[in-house]
């Protein structure tokens, strides 16, 4: 019955095809790899809280990942006691249509690259 209009069909079609572009929303994946050295029995981990959100510890050699949605900035604090630092480790005018964002913390720094492979110094840690 449809089929026997095909100004319609077509119009049901698209509709259809643009429901489920939207559907398919693009993303990109923020990733953090803490890449600093084990902590001894006086030195506390790494502590990150991304967009003010809750803190938590990242243990060396370990990542956490961020799936973004939308073309927003993201924000971070880190925290090596006594060094800390908030950058943003996503930058939409940096980052926009890359699908992965890569950060290495390095006792040296913030290390940013979209391969994995080729690495850039963006961020410095501060302290008092």
């Amino acid at each position: 019955m449809v089929f026997s209009y095909p100004f319609f069909t077509f119009l049901l079609f698209l509709s259809f095809c643009l429901n489920t572009s939207t559907l398919a929303t693009p993303h990109t994946v923020v990733a953090i790899l803490n890449d600093l050295p084990k902590p001894n029995k006086t030195q506390v981990q790494l502590l990150l809280s991304c967009d003010k959100g809750s803190s938590f510890h990242l243990k060396p050699g370990h990542g956490h990942n961020v799936n973004l949605t939308v073309d927003r900035d993201l924000e971070c604090t880190a925290t090596w006691w006594p060094w800390f630092t908030t950058w943003d480790v996503y930058h939409v005018s940096r980052d926009k249509g890359h699908h992965k964002v890569n950060w290495s913390v390095r006792k040296e720094g913030f290390y940013h690259s979209w391969d994995g492979s080729n690495w850039r110094l963006l961020e410095d840690w501060y302290t008092e």
